[in-house]
């Protein structure tokens, strides 16, 4: 609201200053009061600021437009009232200390403060008059609030400042911290009043700034610095420096974002690791053996040697299959486990996959000490290993191949080493070997006759022979056991132990196993039906074979396709693969049984296990191998024991047959200790199809048993 009032009283001009006329003297005079009264007016009303007037006795004796809006009151009508009147709220507020203090002292008074009637942040400027006291008022309530804004916008700096991942410290130009976060002296181990004033230089371990990077900081550019920083307590951490310079009111400062790269490094090493090295067994992997054996080779000096050791675990895939996946890796694990502490720190030891590892060493012994080594190996690998609360042992077979006797690079160490394993494997297995010239044409031909196995399936190249099984009371042919044979196109026939093993390793054990199970079904219903008379049939099931879940059903099928009733039918199955998993072995012969089928172990004797544990199996029948009656040196077993074995399997309600008869004496031996069947060469050699017809054909009026399997 617009409010004229009469300004304070001014003093009459001096009396030589008026004309002549007084009358107009006097009226020239208040017509210049009067305009100089509205050019004050209008000076007044002009200002952007609040101005009221007030005498002594604080009352107003003017206000301007902006005045009275600013106090929001009526003021035309007070004009001459107390100011305290006017504007109670005064009352309340610095600003009325600050009057008196002006008026009494006669000196202006510049403040600010919050002026709670109108909501609004002022700056007051009080001057002292003759009359009493003027004031402006000057709305600053948008610089209060810029500056409110700046403040916490500087406040969320500070909080970012301080709660920043990062360790942040910002130096001067001389290198002294004058700021640091709360990670970084949480990360440096120093309290905030310890690090400030401290020279960056204390806290890296191998790093100066040099002069070309302060000069270049000065110039505004930025850097990115990987460096070790050091704590109070000595430690030191790898860390990522970020520097930059900026400048505030005029000073120049250098900031340093600190992140450490702990984390980070061992996230990589962890990585390299991972690239390097087999994930199981923590050995290293065939990338890292490559390099560490190029490396020794490279630095084997005249006179020295370097041994390289191919080593496959011998029974490692009956343990998987019986057991499965899981247990194998503990069994992979702690061979690997053994293998480091029997080598030394400077040797190698890897694996390369699967049942697969490799030795490198180097010496100045040559073979002998190559051979110490290949000892010790074998020594802690056929001790038993605890896999799913049961003791197995594996043992292994090892080729070695000398560097630079045998092969002058890596890449042929590698093939020799992996020819005389195989070697190893193929004589009998847990033991080594050494690479011999005339073997790489061995390892050629086996490789050769692995390609061809692979299709001789799909070219119908296998066929079955049977050999007579005689029952030793009557000594009357009772059965028969069907041994497959492979007639290769080029090679001719080729037997069975030439090319079984590799039929074990591959796989291919699997489907050849099925084969003859279909065909021996399909063949022995031909007979039935051509013979007319009652004949059994016995197929030998691998270890693979029978860790197939779906093998109950395999079998039923081949029974019904080929029409055959499962009486007819008599499983033979080796010692080895029913002892692995006792619990999944027992299930999967309940199934067999179930069928109506005869189960049967083959090679009694050649294992670990007892009648005892097999009577926890459904098992009709014990195939006793030969090693059993007969001793290394060719001497015939104590009568006793044997005759004791037998009787015991009988009152087990197992009938008992013996393998590998050849002489009159075992077989007088076999049918004094009561053993019901027997078969060897002395009773007769392997038969083909047709060969069997006629045998079968001379004897009509006998029953007879076939029995068929995958063997020697």
């Amino acid at each position: 609201m617009h409010i004229t009032t009469p300004l304070p009283t001014m003093d009459a001009p001096a009396p030589n200053s008026l004309a002549a006329d007084p009358q107009l003297r006097i009226d020239d005079a208040l017509e210049e009061l009067k305009r100089s009264r509205e050019r004050m007016n209008a000076m007044l009303e002009s200002i952007g600021d609040a101005f009221f007037a007030v005498d002594r006795d604080w009352r107003v004796i003017y206000a301007n437009g902006k005045a009275a809006n600013f106090v929001d009151v009526e003021l035309g009508s007070t004009i001459g009232k107390p100011l305290l009147d006017v504007v109670p709220d005064l009352k309340d507020t610095a600003i009325l200390e600050r009057y008196l203090q002006a008026m009494e002292s006669g000196q202006p008074a510049v403040f600010e403060d919050y002026w709670a009637p109108t909501a609004t942040w002022v700056e007051a400027r009080a001057y002292p008059t003759a009359d009493g006291l003027s004031v402006y008022f000057h709305d600053i309530t948008e610089k209060r609030l810029a500056e409110e804004a700046l403040r916490k916008s500087e406040q969320r700096f500070r909080n970012l400042f301080q709660q920043a991942g990062d360790s942040i410290l910002i130096t001067d130009r001389q290198l002294r911290i004058v700021a640091a976060n709360g990670r970084a002296c949480a990360h440096f181990g120093y309290r905030e009043d310890e690090l400030l004033g401290m020279s960056a230089r204390e806290i890296d371990s191998n790093f100066s700034y040099g002069v070309e990077l302060y000069e270049s900081l000065l110039r505004g550019q930025t850097h990115l610095l990987r460096i070790v920083k050091k704590r109070k307590d000595g430690s030191t951490f790898p860390a990522e420096v970020r520097v930059s310079r900026f400048e505030e009111n005029g000073q120049g400062f250098f900031q340093a974002i600190i992140r450490d790269l702990t984390e980070r490094e061992d996230a990589e090493r962890q990585l390299q690791h991972l690239a390097t090295h087999d994930t199981l067994t923590g050995l290293p992997n065939r990338a890292l053996l490559h390099e560490r054996l190029q490396r020794m080779l490279d630095d084997c000096a005249p006179g020295r040697s370097v041994a390289v050791m191919f080593l496959d675990l011998d029974r490692f895939k009956e343990v998987n299959d019986s057991f499965g996946h899981e247990h194998g890796d503990v069994l992979l694990c702690e061979v690997a486990a053994r293998l480091r502490r029997v080598l030394r720190p400077a040797d190698v030891v890897a694996r390369l996959g699967g049942d697969e590892f490799v030795v490198a060493a180097e010496s100045g012994g040559g073979s002998d000490a190559a051979a110490s080594i290949a000892a010790k190996l074998l020594e802690v690998l056929t001790l038993p290993v605890t896999v799913g609360a049961q003791d197995v042992v594996v043992g292994a077979s090892i080729g070695i191949s000398m560097y630079p006797r045998d092969a002058a690079t890596r890449e042929l160490l590698f093939q020799t080493a992996d020819t005389a394993m195989y070697r190893a494997k193929a004589e009998g297995r847990n033991r080594y070997r050494f690479f011999e010239p005339e073997m790489t044409v061995a390892a050629r031909a086996r490789m050769a006759l692995e390609l061809s196995l692979r299709p001789a399936l799909a070219r119908e190249e296998f066929e079955l022979h049977y050999q007579p099984r005689v029952d030793l009371r009557s000594m009357e042919v009772v059965g028969m056991e069907a041994l497959i044979r492979w007639r290769h196109p080029q090679q001719g026939m080729v037997q069975p132990q030439q090319f079984i093993g590799i039929a074990e390793e591959t796989g291919l054990i699997v489907p050849i196993g099925r084969w003859v199970l279909r065909e021996a079904c399909r063949q022995t219903r031909r007979l039935i039906d051509e013979y007319r008379r009652p004949i059994r049939v016995s197929v030998n099931v691998s270890a693979r074979q029978l860790a197939q879940p779906g093998f109950a059903a395999e079998v039923r099928e081949a029974l019904a396709d080929a029409g055959l009733a499962p009486v007819a039918l008599e499983l033979e199955l080796t010692e080895s693969a029913l002892i692995e998993d006792l619990e999944r072995t027992a299930a999967m012969l309940g199934e067999l049984q179930a069928l109506g089928v005869k189960l049967a172990v083959d090679d009694f004797g050649t294992g670990y296990s007892g009648l005892a544990y097999l009577r926890r199996l459904p098992i009709d029948v014990l195939k006793l191998d030969r090693s059993f009656v007969l001793q290394d040196d060719g001497r015939i077993s104590a009568f006793d024991f044997v005759k004791a074995f037998v009787d015991m399997a009988h009152a087990l309600q197992m009938s008992v047959v013996a393998e590998g008869v050849e002489t009159t004496e075992v077989l007088d031996f076999l049918r004094a200790a009561s053993c019901d069947e027997a078969q060897g060469y002395l009773l007769g050699r392997p038969l083909p199809l047709a060969e069997l017809r006629k045998l079968l054909g001379s004897r009509p009026e006998r029953g007879s048993v076939l029995v068929a399997g995958i063997g020697a």
